[in-house]
C-alpha cells in the first residue's frame, strides 16, 4: 500500500469536506499528531483506523487506498487514443503538432494563468 498516496487522499478528503484534523482526530478518537502523521505518510495506520476515517469522512476505504487521478488520467488518454484514431494520418499529424505545442505553453504557464 502506498501510505503516502493514502495520507494525500485523507487530506484532500477532509479539506473537501472543510474539516480541521482536530476534528477528524477527536470523531476517530486519535491524537491531532496521528492524524497529521497519517496525512504526511510517516505513520502507517491500521486497517480499523482506515475504516474509522472512511466513514468519519464518508468516503469508501478503496478511494482512499487508490489513485482515482491516474484513472482518470487514462480514461483521458484513451478518449484522445479513440479521437485520433479517426483521423487520417495526416490529420493525426496535424493535432499532435497542434497539441504538442499546447502542452509545451502549459508547462511554460503562458497560457491559462
Amino acid at each position: 500500500m502506498d501510505y503516502k498516496l493514502l495520507g494525500k487522499n485523507i487530506k484532500e478528503a477532509r479539506k473537501s469536506l472543510k474539516m480541521t484534523q482536530e476534528q477528524l482526530a477527536e470523531q476517530i478518537d486519535v491524537s491531532t499528531v496521528f492524524i497529521s502523521q497519517i496525512e504526511n505518510g510517516s505513520r502507517k495506520p491500521s486497517l480499523e483506523t482506515i475504516y474509522k476515517i472512511s466513514i468519519a469522512l464518508k468516503i469508501k476505504i478503496d478511494t482512499l487506498i487508490n489513485n482515482d487521478t491516474a484513472d482518470e488520467n487514462i480514461r483521458d488518454i484513451e478518449k484522445l487514443i479513440e479521437l485520433l484514431s479517426r483521423c487520417s494520418p495526416s490529420e493525426r499529424d496535424f493535432v499532435t503538432d497542434i497539441s504538442r505545442e499546447v502542452i509545451i505553453k502549459l508547462m511554460e504557464h503562458k497560457i491559462l494563468n
